[in-house]
């Protein structure tokens, strides 16, 4: 058939409007070339490329037989298939598949066994020793079955052989059917009916019908029948029927299927698929992309999928596309789409580089005389005027052409050479965009040697677009701006923008300019401002074409990793801040485009048709989606299919008991959507481990290393685009037993263990203590007792030494008696200094006394056996110093207290202990008989002690304050600094 003939006659255009893909068949408004098309072979996990039998399994899974076995899809993988494990069907050539009414599963092989199963085992065994292959259920339950050696029927008893029925033909497999009022149609050596038991051949092989190869029932009535010279209509003649040729359609037909939008399928041994709808007749075959012309199975499923089985080629899969594609095999003369723009008629007008231009009008695309051969015009820039002439802007300049001539204005010279962009306004004006030379404004409406105004001069523009107020948006490689419709044309940059280069400009429903960037940004613009969506409002990083409104709820974003889709409600809440990610959609080679790859190289590069329909170049032809709401999907039926873990117990579907110790578990789940399995998404949990749900990567399964003891249950559920997710969700119950350390014997023996263990250390930690405590005392002593018996009796043999001295002397005056006598003090004092050392070195003063107990015990101890009264007094916030510092207070106080009682013979002792925020005071206060300071100072008074105490006093940073009087008393008074985190400890 001529191009253009095909292309006069392809009425793709009338898509219905509503959504293709929830058809129940192929849409008979497409040409067989624009379905989706997908297929598997053994490198995608099927069993082998042999495909004899395609049919949905009782749970819904759809079976494939196979040369090498029986295997299970969900449309991702293929699984083998065992209904007992003894018949090993998984691993045998499988030819027929059939599910009964009642749900059981019948299956028939080459080595001629024929098995029902159900509930989970084999309840009919048949074995002829002829190939099985077709199996039908009656309108009575009834089973026939089609061998290589006759027919055989189910009874009461069995099977029966009727004898009556030869064997097939050789190439006849599809040969046993039911019509709509419950006849058996059976291919035998010939056509043959049953009918309320009764057996009649209505038709036999002629010279013009050929052999009789194959039979269908139209679910609306009616039987079709193939043969060795093509496909026929049986027409009903009482016990005959008569035989009516389908023209377009060669033999030998062995496989027939009618769909539910009534187009009839013929699968040919040899010669491809074959498409009859009304009068018109398509094929598809190996040259076109068929895998294998020898076509042995058809089936269509609930969702209006073709499953096609081949010999060698496997496993096909037809759906009607989202996005539905036209290029070279639906007519054009080249692939490489550039502009789609609708003229004010209504029609469309499609622009290719080196393929042509193409007319659309009510569904019929006209291929338009072009001045050039089509290989060498380039449609860069594409406009009409309100003429309804088409004006075509590139490399050359400009041209017009007004249906029947072109007229090309620009010549070498020409400033408007390099055109990227065309518009026509309001007013009728041409704007030129150009690469080179900015844009170009003639008021005229047409080209001419002196545009009116050269605005941008030197910068590239990239598209052109008059918003409702009949501002004119520039877009640029650094970004865009607009020019006011009065007065002389200025152009105002847009303010609020990035720098970014703009790949188009478009307007949508409301009016509104949106422009797309190459740095993955959509702008709204404004001449008051502009807003931003780009990545973190969850669009890609990769450069964006071109948005387009379908007035339907979604904008529709070409970019050169697919086409976009978001809501526009979602739109409007992102831009108003309510809303982080937009969640865009992306379509791509499964959903019928024939490339990811838009582009941006042409303007405009997309368009919207007057049904609504949204157009986008790519580089491998058009694609058009037709307008539709967001589609409101039911969720998928979700399975989980089985689990692996070392140390898996026996566990049904329904439940999963995890031996003790079992790690590495695997849950596998599926989802049964057909139609784009690919596209469905998956979350999962385990109830009572995991916190929230787990989205899934891809890999549709869920795993876990290791699960605490207890009991689980795991949820998975799917959706699809624009769905909800599945409610309820599939599940499974999951038993983890526990490992002995895991159970309570175990916490209860390691506790009391512990316990044990804890009590033990603690007894021989206190045990070591006690020991070195008293080995402690035991040395200090030892050193005290050293001291005591060599240092202090030292001291007195030296004391005696200067008495003896003295006394020689006599009342002798002189420097020598004043030194004797110094030295007497001096011995007196380190005498009585190294028995305080002997005291502290046998001191046994508990760590928990307090200063304020140590000194009333140092007071009660100095007036013990006294005529003297001794009171305390303690002032302030008690706080715990520094024991060392504690430790020198307390000796102050002892030293002070003794030379009270030894000097100043008191009546009265006060000692005052004063806690202040920063500082910690004693003070020692008697009523003795008191001296003078002057004379009691260090070594010239002879009284060390005060010199010592001072001493201590500086150790810690504090000061000795010294009061007294012949005759009034004595006050002594030490202090020291104590640090804030000490006052608060």
């Amino acid at each position: 058939m001529p191009v253009l003939s095909v292309l006069r006659h392809v009425r793709w255009l009338c898509v219905a409007a509503a959504s293709v893909t929830c058809a129940l068949a192929l849409d008979p408004g497409l040409l067989i070339s624009q379905y989706q098309k997908k297929h598997w072979q053994v490198e995608d996990g099927l069993p082998h490329n042999y495909v004899m039998a395609v049919l949905p399994g009782p749970d819904g899974y759809l079976l494939v037989g196979t040369d090498e076995g029986l295997a299970r899809f969900d449309g991702v993988r293929f699984l083998p298939y065992d209904l007992d494990a003894s018949l090993e069907l998984s691993k045998r050539w499988v030819l027929s598949i059939l599910t009964a009414r009642d749900g059981s599963l019948w299956v028939g092989t080459f080595d001629g066994g024929l098995y029902q199963w159900r509930n989970g085992r084999v309840i009919t065994r048949v074995e002829k020793g002829a190939s099985v292959f077709a199996i039908l259920e009656d309108s009575a339950g009834r089973i026939w079955a089609s061998t290589r050696s006759g027919v055989i029927r189910g009874t009461t008893n069995g099977f029966e052989v009727i004898r009556q029925l030869a064997r097939p033909p050789d190439t006849a497999w599809n040969v046993l059917a039911m019509d709509t009022q419950g006849a058996v149609w059976i291919v035998s050596d010939g056509l043959y009916r049953c009918r309320e038991n009764k057996l009649v051949r209505v038709a036999a092989t002629t010279a013009g019908n050929g052999q009789i190869l194959s039979v269908h029932a139209r679910a609306g009535g009616g039987i079709d029948v193939g043969t060795s010279e093509g496909l026929f209509e049986a027409e009903d003649a009482g016990d005959a029927v008569r035989l009516v040729r389908r023209s377009g359609v060669p033999g030998p037909v062995v496989s027939i299927l009618r769909d539910a939008d009534d187009n009839l399928w013929a699968g040919t041994w040899g010669k491809g698929l074959y498409r009859v709808h009304r009068n018109r007749v398509e094929s598809w075959s190996s040259r076109e992309g068929l895998p294998d012309d020898f076509v042995r199975t058809l089936y269509a499923d609930r969702e209006g999928n073709l499953w096609i089985g081949v010999r060698g080629g496997g496993l096909c899969r037809w759906k009607n596309p989202t996005m539905v594609p036209l290029g070279i095999p639906e007519g054009l003369s080249g692939d490489f789409a550039s502009t789609v723009v609708q003229d004010r008629a209504g029609d469309l007008w499609l622009g290719t580089w080196r393929g042509g231009l193409y007319h659309v009008r009510h569904g019929v695309v006209k291929s338009q005389k072009m001045p050039v051969a089509p290989l060498f015009l380039t449609v860069r820039a594409f406009a009409v005027d309100a003429l309804g002439n088409a004006w075509i802007g590139n490399w050359e300049g400009v041209a017009r052409f007004d249906g029947k001539t072109y007229r090309h204005f620009s010549g070498p010279e020409s400033p408007y050479r390099h055109v990227a962009a065309l518009l026509f306004d309001t007013r009728g004006r041409l704007w030129v965009g150009t690469s080179d030379q900015g844009v170009l404004v003639f008021p005229s409406g047409e080209p001419s040697d002196s545009p009116g105004t050269n605005l941008l001069r030197g910068q590239e523009i990239t598209s052109l677009e008059e918003d409702a107020g009949g501002n004119i948006w520039v877009g640029t490689t650094s970004g865009a701006g607009w020019v006011p419709p009065g007065g002389q044309p200025v152009f105002h940059p847009a303010r609020e923008l990035p720098r970014d280069s703009v790949a188009s400009l478009s307007k949508d429903s409301k009016q509104r300019i949106w422009a797309c960037t190459l740095g993955g940004a959509i702008w709204q613009l404004t001449t008051s401002g502009s807003r931003i969506l780009d990545s973190r409002h969850g669009l890609p990083s990769h450069p964006l074409y071109r948005a387009l409104d379908d007035n339907a709820g979604s904008m529709w974003i070409s970019s050169p990793k697919g086409i976009l889709r978001l809501s526009f409600d979602r739109i409007e809440h992102a831009l108003a801040g309510a809303l982080e990610n937009l969640n865009p959609t992306t379509y791509e080679v499964d959903d019928g485009m024939r490339t990811i790859e838009c582009h941006r190289l042409s303007q405009p590069a997309g368009g919207i048709d007057r049904e609504g329909n949204v157009w986008f170049p790519t580089t491998k032809g058009f694609v058009k989606i037709p307008p539709r709401r967001e589609p409101s999907v039911a969720p998928p039926p979700v399975f989980v299919e089985d689990s692996s873990s070392e140390g898996v117990a026996p566990a049904n579907r329904a439940e999963l008991n995890l031996q003790s110790g079992s790690h590495n578990l695997a849950i596998r789940f599926t989802a049964l959507h057909f139609g784009a399995p690919e596209k469905i998404r998956f979350r999962y949990r385990m109830e009572g481990f995991d916190q929230a749900w787990i989205p899934d990567s891809g890999t549709r399964t869920a795993r876990y290393n290791r699960l605490p003891p207890g009991d689980y249950r795991f949820l998975v559920s799917a959706s699809l685009p624009g769905g909800a997710w599945s409610e309820p969700p599939a599940a499974i119950f999951v038993h983890q037993l526990p490992q002995f350390s895991q159970t309570r014997w175990f916490v209860l023996l390691l506790a009391l263990a512990t316990a044990a263990a804890v009590t033990a250390v603690f007894r021989w930690r206190v045990h070591i203590i006690r020991q070195r405590y008293a080995a402690v005392i035991a040395e200090r002593n030892r050193i005290g007792r050293e001291w005591h018996d060599t240092l202090v009796a030292g001291f007195s043999a030296i004391s005696l030494q200067l008495d003896a001295a003295m006394f020689r002397l006599g009342d002798q005056s002189g420097p020598t008696q004043e030194v004797l006598e110094m030295t007497r003090k001096m011995v007196h004092h380190y005498r009585a200094e190294a028995r305080r050392v002997i005291w502290d070195l046998r001191d046994n003063r508990p760590d928990s006394e307090s200063l304020v107990e140590a000194v009333s015990s140092a007071l009660r101890q100095a007036t013990f056996g006294k005529a003297i009264e001794g009171t305390i007094a303690i002032s302030g916030e008690a706080v715990r110093a520094p024991r060392e510092m504690e430790h020198n207070l307390l000796r102050i106080c002892q030293e002070a207290l003794a030379n009270a009682i030894r000097h100043g013979q008191p009546q009265h002792l006060r000692l005052e202990v004063e806690y202040a925020t920063d500082v910690l005071k004693v003070r020692i206060q008697d009523d003795g008989k008191g001296f003078d300071p002057e004379c009691m100072n260090g070594l010239n008074g002879g009284h060390f002690g005060l010199t010592v105490m001072a001493e201590r006093a500086r150790r810690f940073g504090g000061t000795l304050h010294l009061e007294s009087r012949l005759g009034s008393g004595t006050v002594v008074e030490a202090a020291m600094p104590i640090a804030q985190d000490e006052h608060h400890g």
